[in-house]
């Protein structure tokens, strides 16, 4: 085809783009806008301006508005037009509009290219959507709160046992190759306890006890409530012999908890711990299950102890 005659087929996609007034002002509604690449650069024609301008011959003048952090990606997405890998553009970025940055959704594709495959005629639209932008951040912000607050325990601000039930991929790995520790806990003569000082003070002593038990775990250590005065703790990749020291740690700090306005009674703890490398058809709750089993026979044995096994 001929350069007078694709300028003639440009020039006819134009006016029906622009010159039709049905399409014209649907265009508007949508931010439409045409560029135009000739040999000594391009024009733009924008729906909402109703006007031509002309620049430089360089397609990628307008990344450098974008924000710096967008601009290599938006870059190389249009690359793949520009260079002909693709004809379809879409991208989100921020863009410079007025002196302040504005997140922008852009949609856009090549309409024709000449015979050496040079961009000759492209239209898009884009849209503003910095409002839609922050309404999906407080979202997702949103989404994240109600999802901690599912797995927490709203009075004493642990995980609960929902976070044990499906989080279980976090913490339990059944490779045979990764060592783990499960300890299940509870306060010894707890129902005694709280007959003795009343639910409220029932409930000061829970509080104590699980900052007892804070002092003695790192950052990797999970404790989480499992029900009533029973808690697990889970130590990923540690060893038996940090497991158990751990866990004489919290015997002697839990047993340091004042019980408030009653002299006569101490507070302890028993505690039964299992450790070792999950392999495949063991799960968390198999593990479990053998702590808490251990926690039984340390109840049954005089309380206030440790009650631990390797499991093979």
């Amino acid at each position: 085809m001929t350069e007078s005659a694709t300028n003639v087929r440009k020039q006819k996609l134009l006016d029906v783009l622009f010159e039709d007034p049905v399409i014209s002002q649907a265009l508007t509604q949508i931010n439409a806008f045409v560029i135009d690449h000739y040999p000594d650069g391009l024009r733009i024609t924008n729906s909402l301006e109703g006007l031509a301008r002309e620049s430089s011959n360089d397609a990628f003048t307008w990344i450098e508005s974008i924000h710096p952090e967008d601009r290599e990606r938006v870059r190389s997405e249009w690359s793949k037009v520009v260079f002909g890998h693709e004809d379809f553009f879409e991208s989100e970025y921020r863009f410079m509009i007025q002196g302040e940055y504005r997140w922008i959704s852009l949609k856009g594709s090549m309409i024709s290219r000449s015979s050496d495959g040079e961009p000759e005629l492209y239209i898009a639209a884009d849209r503003d959507i910095t409002e839609e932008r922050r309404l999906r951040q407080l979202l997702e912000e949103e989404r994240a709160l109600l999802a901690q607050l599912v797995i927490r325990d709203e009075f004493l601000n642990i995980l609960n046992r929902r976070y044990l039930e499906t989080k279980q991929s976090h913490f339990f790995r059944n490779d045979g190759q990764t060592p783990v520790a499960v300890l299940v806990l509870d306060i010894d003569n707890f129902k005694q306890l709280n007959t003795r000082l009343t639910h409220h003070g029932g409930d000061m002593v829970l509080q104590a006890v699980v900052g007892a038990i804070q002092t003695c775990l790192s950052r990797l250590d999970i404790l989480a409530r499992y029900g009533g005065d029973e808690f697990v703790l889970v130590f990923p990749q540690s060893s038996f012999e940090y497991a158990h020291d751990i866990a004489e740690q919290i015997l002697d700090v839990v047993s340091k908890v004042e019980v408030p306005k009653i002299s006569d009674m101490t507070i302890s703890a028993s505690i039964g711990l299992v450790h070792g490398n999950p392999v495949e058809g063991q799960d968390f709750w198999s593990y479990f299950e053998e702590a808490d089993a251990l926690l039984l026979l340390a109840k049954k044995l005089g309380k206030a102890q440790i009650q631990s096994k390797l499991l093979p």
